[in-house]
């Protein structure tokens, strides 16, 4: 769980998830939705580890949504084959409030585990029809 504390266990939600890049994926014009953002929530990403499958001169990037993206993350092109760790720490590194966390690449070729961990909470006001 990427939630690493019980503190953060008991009063936020557990966004963690993976996906996986296949050598043909190109998200360099459309990128790919990792956790959707919800009006009043601001997403916080604690790690991202990128296990490198088959390397290409492509990078991979992982920001949110907004006009000017918060980009968190990203690989160096041609990162070579095995595991990339990106450390946030317990609060982890925060996206703009309500933006979705997405995955891009600047092109096809590179291929990739990805996992990553991290939580949502709220942060600006909140009407009882968003809960």
């Amino acid at each position: 769980m990427g939630v690493r504390n019980q503190d953060h266990r008991t009063r936020y939600k557990d966004i963690s998830g993976s996906t996986v890049v296949a050598a043909g994926d190109n998200l360099s014009a459309t990128l790919r939705v990792l956790v959707a953002g919800r009006t009043g929530y601001t997403i916080f990403v604690q790690r991202i580890t990128v296990n490198v499958i088959t390397d290409n001169a492509a990078t991979l990037n992982f920001q949110d949504d907004a006009s000017t993206p918060i980009v968190i993350a990203k690989t160096k092109a041609s990162p070579g084959i095995g595991p990339i760790l990106f450390e946030f720490g317990d609060e982890g590194r925060a996206l703009t409030e309500a933006k979705d966390f997405e995955l891009g690449n600047s092109a096809a070729g590179l291929a990739a585990d990805v996992h990553w961990e991290g939580y949502q909470k709220a942060t600006g006001t909140i009407v009882p029809s968003q809960i």
